[in-house]
């Protein structure tokens, strides 16, 4: 009988070091793992087991409780002052009350009682793996829970079929083959999370978590142990903490908002990261490998902002392998229209309210208007023209031009003004402009009309 089905998977990927003084064991234990997991390493004594664990990550230890120089009870307690990131499983004769407690406060996350059988010795290191996964799933989950906003704004696709989405989306898909760095530039609003989550869905790492860290107000502090964790002594004499996103989301992808909102000491801290390919929880001696993947927005381009030595030169070179610039939704004017709609249904199920009519009038001003806000803006004015029953008026309160439009934006602002003075009625409209009907019905069409 081997490992539990429902575990063969992590149990074919996983690395697990064995340390035990007695070669009859080690033999049995390699036999047994080997051809079971992706990497097994055997020791016979504790120093050189402690080299191996500063050198590589393994997800399960399994170590004899007694060996000559110390216990495994002793040799864990002391790699936990250290830093130990891997579950540890103890072989032991005897597994009464005291050894338990013991092997708790040592960091020891299960027991293996003479004699086993090579089914149990399997079980016990998908049973630590199974704890693994879901404890840092646990801990991704209370991260989002900390940090996140309303759904709708979490989608995992950009919405539209303009010319300028369309090809932000081609380049999302392209970036998302590789595990190059990837920085998303665009005005507030504009679905830059949006965009991350889609290229992380459609990256190698989509079966690995997202996670979404906001970096305006970030102090060094903060930053370092919500990347990092940190380790601690507790009251009993043993070592705990908790796990920083680097390790629970690890294989991942991670997302930094306003990233060039980050302090000169944060932005240190991630230069180095990146560089050296390392970190270590804060209080620990122990380092780990550092495998994520960065996706980083920003409102500015970095490279004007670094070029002013506000942000770090090196670090921007580091974040942005990849640039994906997002367009404004005044240049995207023909995807208002899908978008209301899309927000319209989601909202109205939520609130459990009917959706007043989008009339042409409405549909006139939404189009006419130029969103400074962006598609953030956008939803919550839907929101409104819900909550108050009428598209018409909802953009009443918040109506303002911009100080500069571009030439397209004139002309659609005033098209849409003259056919609102004709009641919709588009050859009276282009009688009044002094245009064909025909142009009239193509700039319509192209604004989603």
């Amino acid at each position: 009988m081997g490992a539990s089905k429902g575990f063969s998977e992590e149990l074919a990927q996983a690395a697990v070091l064995v340390i035990d003084d007695e070669p009859g064991m080690r033999n049995f234990l390699s036999k047994v793992l080997t051809g079971n997991c992706a990497k097994v390493d055997v020791m016979a004594d504790t120093r050189e087991a402690a080299r191996l664990l500063d050198e590589n990550a393994y997800d399960v230890i399994i170590l004899d409780n007694i060996m000559p120089e110390k216990t495994g009870l002793d040799w864990l307690a002391e790699q936990g002052q250290i830093g130990l990131f891997s579950d540890a499983i103890l072989i032991t004769a005897h597994a009464d009350l005291d050894t338990a407690i013991q092997a708790i406060r040592a960091g020891a996350s299960d027991f293996l009682l003479k004699p086993f059988r090579s089914n149990q010795v399997l079980n016990a290191v998908a049973r630590s793996l199974e704890r693994a996964r879901l404890r840092r799933q646990n801990s991704v989950l209370r991260h989002e829970l900390e940090v996140s906003k309303d759904i709708l704004k979490h989608r995992n696709a950009l919405l539209g079929t303009s010319t300028e989405i369309r090809k932000a989306c081609h380049a999302i898909d392209q970036a998302a083959m590789s595990h190059a760095n990837v920085v998303f530039r665009g005005e507030v609003g504009s679905g830059k999370q949006v965009a991350a989550r889609m290229l992380h869905a459609a990256s190698p790492r989509a079966s690995h978590p997202f996670v979404w860290l906001q970096c305006y107000g970030m102090t060094e502090q903060v930053f370092q142990e919500r990347l990092f964790g940190h380790l601690g002594p507790q009251a009993d004499g043993s070592v705990s903490g908790h796990e920083g996103i680097l390790l629970s989301a690890a294989g991942g992808t991670l997302y930094l908002e306003d990233v060039e909102m980050l302090s000169a000491g944060c932005q240190n801290i991630l230069a180095e990261l990146i560089s050296t390919g390392r970190f270590s929880p804060l209080g620990a001696r122990r380092s780990l490998g550092f495998d994520m993947r960065i996706i980083s927005s920003t409102t500015k381009p970095l490279g004007d902002i670094a070029a002013e030595r506000v942000f770090r030169a090196d670090l921007f070179y580091l974040l942005t392998v990849v640039e994906i610039v997002l367009p404004p939704l005044r240049r995207r004017t023909a995807d208002i229209v899908e978008l209301t709609f899309y927000f319209s249904e989601k909202l109205s199920q939520r609130m459990g309210i009917e959706i007043p009519p989008f009339s042409p009038l409405a549909r006139r001003r939404f189009l006419s208007y130029d969103w400074p806000g962006n598609v953030m803006e956008l939803r919550n004015t839907v929101e409104r023209a819900l909550i108050h029953g009428d598209f018409e008026a909802a953009l009443g309160i918040t109506a303002t031009e911009l100080d500069v439009e571009d030439l397209a934006s004139v002309e659609r602002r005033h098209i849409l003004a003259v056919l609102d003075a004709c009641d919709g009625n588009r050859a009276e409209a282009a009688r009044r402009l002094g245009v064909a009907r025909k142009t009239i019905d193509r700039k319509c069409r192209s604004w989603g009309l």
